[in-house]
Formats: structure tokens, C-alpha cells, sequence
């Protein structure tokens, strides 16, 4: 069985995300099956003229598969195709449309279309709203991922203010989960801020934030206080500190440990460092750059963007009991692998909490799969022009593939810092 991995949840920069559990719709699972039956399954489905609902149940499984398989274009037109015939639908089925919208935002990260990521997200939330009310707590929810895609697209002022807006909505409702929610992602855009930055005023309100939320979250978000948690202790290895780390590690421990993979520290990935061309290319473009010759400087920075195009991989490794990460290994890939050397070390960097044991009293720990994706968005021409080109720096993204042999929470808007 595999979670449907369009709608799995990302957390910032790869802190757990909690479930908003009375929110939001539970993990939708579909059965693994080979490409050509869930081609022929939509097929069959368009072709009796099957409702909305079954339509994009049959979309979803098919572009997944899509996905999975690497082509990427194809995910994307499928689902295009089916927001075509059931957009007009959103009403009648809010929540099956907008799991069709969250689709497509999340393949159109993986491509670059930043554009396109940002509409689709705007349209999931517009869609809950039409179908269940301004007031709904989905529809509130999802303007917590429209606050995300403002972040991931560099506009963290805007993902605050929109983060605010929504902790102030939900607590005049009594919706205290959707409110401790909107507040720890203001606190967490608070500790990137620090990090960027460096000031001693930014790490003091980031800090003052997430202790907040440690000692004031309500009865039911115990998993936010332990984010904030994890985010402190962050903060603490920046600054050297490493006791808060640890006297998480022994919390777990002393708990019997956690049932599922909970992350309590990592290395970020360093974008500068993502692309071995863009390394191989930065002395041509550099010497470029001394010689005058500004043609080549942006022939070489067009050419480093446009070979990020279409890399991907998927990494398997296991969580061993103690929350260490092993046998970290390639399991496919496509288009070269120069490129993962940080991937791989901030995968090495990652601390889980201890694992609980079985009942026999063994844990042979978890294995885990991700697909991480190299490419660069597109962007509209500096120049003038009307022509899109793609961005100069490639970023990373990360999808989380695992296989269903843990819980999983039910929701997490993406603001990964690929």
C-alpha cells in the first residue's frame, strides 16, 4: 500500500508536521498497481461517464504512478486534463477537487512551475471555501497552505501576515489546533529568519515564540508543543548547545519510545551545493564574469538551469531503533546522480527519536523512501521580453514515498527549504 504521495505531508525544513486530525480528511491510500492498469482503470472510468468523485480518485492513482515512474510531464497533464473536466464540480465534491488542485501543486514544484504551484494552491483553498463555507475549518486550514506556498516562494512577510490572520480567525472560533498551527509556522518562519540573518534579535523573538507555544498549548496539540520543542533544540546546536537535543532523546527513551519516525535534528540541505555542474560551471562563470564578457556569464548560467531539468531519485534508508539513519541507498534514479553529495550528508545528519519496540520486545526499525527531484523554476525574462526562462539557481525538492508501515499525520502544508 502507498500513501497517495501527492497529498503527503512536508513540514518546514523538515521538522515533523502535526495532523490537524478534526480538520482535515485522514491519509488517503491507494493500492500500488503497474502503470497500464491504472491507465486503462481512468480510461474505463471516463469512458461510462463516471462521477467527479471517481474521476479524480482514478486521476490521482494514475498520475501518481506517473509520478513515481519519473514522468513528470505526464503526472502533470493528467491531471491538468482532469481539473478541466471536474473544476466546475467543487461544489458538489469540495474535498475530492481540492485533493486535485494539492495534486498538481505539488507535481508542478517538482517541474517548476512556480506559477502554476501558486494558483493551484490558491485554487484548493477557493474550492473548500465554495463548498463548505468561508467558515469551514478545511477551508481555514487551507489558507495555512497558502501562507506556505507564500514562504516557499520568497515572500515571508506575506506567509506571516497570512499566518496571523489565520491564529486570530481560528481562536475567535474556538479552533485551537488550527490556531496553535498558524502560530507555530509563524515561529518557525521566526527561526529561519534567525538563521538567515544571524542577529541576536531574531534568534531572541524566534525563541520567545517557540517557548510560548511550549508552555501554553492546549490540551490536543501535544504534537505542536513537541515541534516547538524540536525547533528550539534547532536552535540550540546552531549556538552550540547540544543538551536540548539530547534530553529529548531522553524523553523518547524514557517514554518506551516513539511508534513512528520523529525528527529531532538534521543538517539542512545547502542548496549553493546541490548541482555538480553548477559547481563545474561557477569557475567558467566566474572567469567569464573577469574577463567582461557578460554573453558567456549568462550563456553558462542558462545552460547550469537548463541541465537540472529532469534528475530525480529516490533514496531508500533504514531508522534503526535507536532514531540512527543506515544503509542509505540509491534505489533509482534518472538523469545522473552528481548532484545528491548533500543529500546524502543531511540524510547522514538526521536523529529520529528512538523507536518503540514490538511486542516481542524487537524493532528492527523502519525503512524509508524518498524521491528528491533537482530543477530549476521558470521565470519570467528579466529582460523585458514575454519569454519564460528557467531560474539560474536549482533548488531541490523532497517527497516522501514510504511505503505504509507507520502512521502517518493527516496533513502538513509543504514549505520545505529545498
Amino acid at each position: 500500500m502507498h500513501r497517495l504521495v501527492f497529498l503527503a505531508p512536508l513540514a518546514a525544513a523538515f521538522v515533523a508536521a502535526p495532523a490537524l486530525a478534526d480538520e482535515t480528511d485522514g491519509p488517503i491510500v491507494v493500492t500500488a498497481q503497474p502503470l497500464s492498469e491504472t491507465a486503462d482503470a481512468l480510461a474505463a472510468c471516463l469512458a461510462r461517464g463516471c462521477p467527479p468523485d471517481q474521476d479524480i480518485a482514478a486521476t490521482l492513482a494514475h498520475a501518481e504512478n506517473q509520478f513515481l515512474a519519473g514522468s513528470y510531464k505526464q503526472a502533470r497533464t493528467t491531471l491538468l486534463k482532469s481539473i478541466d473536466r471536474n473544476k466546475a464540480q467543487g461544489r458538489a465534491f469540495p474535498l475530492p477537487v481540492s485533493n486535485l488542485y494539492r495534486a498538481n501543486a505539488r507535481v508542478a514544484e517538482h517541474v517548476g512551475e512556480a506559477r502554476s504551484y501558486q494558483s493551484s494552491v490558491l485554487a484548493l483553498r477557493d474550492t473548500l471555501r465554495d463548498g463548505l463555507g468561508a467558515d469551514s475549518p478545511r477551508a481555514l486550514a487551507a489558507q495555512i497552505e497558502v501562507g506556505d506556498s507564500r514562504a516557499k516562494l520568497g515572500f515571508p512577510d506575506e506567509a506571516d501576515r497570512i499566518y496571523a490572520a489565520v491564529e486570530e480567525e481560528a481562536s475567535a472560533k474556538g479552533l485551537n489546533r488550527i490556531a496553535m498551527y498558524a502560530r507555530l509556522r509563524q515561529a518557525i518562519l521566526a527561526q529561519i529568519s534567525a538563521e538567515d540573518s544571524n542577529l541576536p534579535s531574531e534568534h531572541k523573538r524566534a525563541r520567545a515564540a517557540l517557548e510560548e507555544i511550549v508552555a501554553t498549548a492546549p490540551p490536543g496539540t501535544e504534537d505542536l508543543r513537541l515541534t516547538a520543542q524540536v525547533t528550539l533544540a534547532r536552535l540550540d546546536r546552531k549556538a552550540g548547545i547540544a543538551a536540548t537535543t539530547e534530553a529529548l532523546l531522553r524523553q523518547f527513551a524514557a517514554s518506551g519510545g516513539a511508534s513512528r519516525p520523529i525528527l529531532l535534528a538534521f543538517d539542512p540541505i545547502e542548496r549553493e551545493e546541490s548541482d555538480g555542474l553548477a559547481n563545474r560551471a561557477s569557475g567558467d562563470i566566474y572567469r567569464a564574469g573577469l574577463s567582461g564578457n557578460a554573453a558567456s556569464l549568462d550563456t553558462l548560467k542558462r545552460l547550469t538551469a537548463f541541465n537540472s531539468i529532469g534528475k530525480w531519485v529516490d533514496i531508500g534508508f533504514w531508522v534503526t531503533p535507536s532514531g540512527q539513519v543506515s544503509d542509505i541507498e540509491i534505489l533509482r534514479s534518472h538523469g545522473g546522480t552528481g548532484w545528491l553529495k548533500p543529500v546524502v550528508e543531511h540524510l547522514q545528519s538526521r536523529v529520529y527519536a528512538p523507536l518503540k519496540a514490538d511486542e516481542d520486545g524487537v524493532n528492527p526499525g523502519l525503512y524509508m523512501v524518498e524521491r528528491y527531484s533537482l530543477t530549476a523554476r521558470w521565470t519570467d525574462d528579466a529582460t523585458g521580453t514575454s519569454m519564460r526562462r528557467r531560474e539560474f539557481t536549482p533548488r531541490i525538492e523532497r517527497l516522501d514515498i514510504t511505503p505504509e508501515n507507520y502512521a502517518q499525520p493527516s496533513i502538513g502544508p509543504a514549505a520545505d527549504r529545498g
